[in-house]
């Protein structure tokens, strides 16, 4: 949940964001939101809690209750396939020089920083909410005793299979699973289309789906490089395209 910041323009205030996101989304770096630091509230019992943090505020491509205008309202139809490899290379950067997976890999969890950014040579497209993200590397357990979700119509067939092998709801996510959702949001991005929109409502038809692998209709993209781009992250986590 998200708040303006009274006096700071520019700033924005997550609430009830916990330590341990706060945490992943600073060692983000160049891949998040700037952040400003925590705001902390001393609890009667004189606990120090952590009540969420202060970040740059963000234009995102589409909104999370996807009732924003379509992301060609944010994002210029010629200008669709940069900003598409600028996905690509953010998502890299964070697997390869941050080492952690963001768990959470969807559209609505990528936004443009303000003009002010421009001369940044990463450019302004970054991530947020890192709140169900890992380090690659960690111990799987580390990540599943903190109780995480995951965002149903985004989940892989991969991560789902390997969850019903270990007993867990979800698996602790890896970066294939964060390729898929990549993937995804670039589908999204190209169409404005709701992800399995005849599914709504039918969780146990959208499981049903993603353990046999069925997964978007890559041909709605009109980019052909698009396509191709989407079919090899698709592949990776088990989608039958």
């Amino acid at each position: 949940m998200l708040y303006r910041v009274k006096g700071q323009s520019l700033v924005v205030y997550k609430l009830r964001a916990e330590t341990q996101e706060y945490e992943l989304h600073k060692a983000a770096g160049d891949c998040a939101v700037p952040v400003r630091g925590r705001v902390m509230l001393k609890a009667f019992d004189g606990e120090i809690i952590c009540m969420g943090f202060l970040m740059d505020l963000a234009t995102p491509i589409i909104a999370p209750s996807g009732l924003a205008p379509p992301p060609a309202a944010v994002v210029p139809p010629s200008q669709r396939r940069d900003l598409m490899h600028e996905m690509v290379r953010l998502v890299q950067r964070l697997h390869e020089s941050r080492r952690f997976v963001h768990g959470d890999l969807k559209l609505e969890n990528m936004v443009l920083l303000d003009s002010d950014h421009d001369d940044d040579d990463q450019g302004r497209l970054r991530l947020c909410d890192f709140a169900e993200g890992r380090y690659v590397g960690e111990d799987e357990r580390v990540w599943a005793e903190a109780s995480y979700s995951s965002t149903w119509h985004y989940e892989s067939p991969g991560r789902l299979r390997r969850g019903e092998q270990m007993g867990m709801d979800p698996a602790p996510p890896t970066i294939e699973d964060d390729l898929y959702g990549l993937g995804l949001s670039i589908w999204y991005f190209y169409t404005g289309r709701v992800l399995n929109g005849d599914l709504a409502g039918d969780d146990l038809g959208l499981k049903e789906r993603q353990r046999e692998g069925g997964t978007i209709d890559v041909d709605e993209v009109d980019d052909p490089e698009a396509r191709e781009i989407l079919r090899g992250l698709l592949r990776r986590r088990g989608a039958r395209i």
